[in-house]
This record gives structure tokens, sequence and C-alpha cells, in this order.
């Protein structure tokens, strides 16, 4: 089983990382960008290790980096990387 970034997820990605490079530099970029892609690599051995995201039943959702990221992705014939986000910027309820 193959592990595919889809463009969301890769554009996630690009996202946190030149935030962390602009944060603390290359070394702060590397060093959260290998806690991120780590625990997603790992889903290879182990695609059904996260719960089913209550709000879509056919997506998983993995916390990674210590609690600041959401990674949500599907098991198909490959395990598709959906979306990497902040876990804080997850709103809990409509603001309107």
């Amino acid at each position: 089983m193959r592990i595919k970034f889809l463009e969301q997820a890769k554009a996630d990605l690009a996202e946190h990382n030149d935030y962390y490079r602009k944060l603390g530099g290359v070394a702060l970029a590397s060093k959260m960008m290998d806690r991120i892609k780590g625990p997603v690599l790992a889903l290879k051995d182990n695609p059904a290790i996260a719960q089913s995201y209550e709000l879509a039943p056919d997506m998983r959702r993995l916390v990674v980096a210590r609690g600041a990221f959401l990674v949500f992705y599907r098991v198909d014939v490959d395990i598709e990387v959906l979306h990497i986000l902040r876990a804080e910027r997850i709103p809990l309820s409509d603001p309107e």
C-alpha cells in the first residue's frame, strides 16, 4: 500500500514549511516537517491506526506533532492524504 499526498495536502505541507521557515529558519521547518511526515509515513504499516472522522466516516483523522496538526486521510487502494491542518484552525462552531 502506497501513501499518496493529494494536491491539497501538498499545498498544506508547503504552507506549514514556509511558516516555520520564516518563524525559526530551516532547522525548525525541517523538525516540524519530520514531526508531521513521520507518523503519516508510518500509516503504511497500520493504516487503520487513526479514528474515523465523525463528520465524514470514510475519512480518518490522525493527530501528529504533539497535537499541533490533524492529518485527514482515506484508505482505498492506497492511503490518500487529503489535508494537513493546524489543530487550532478548526473552528468548534460557526461564529455567525
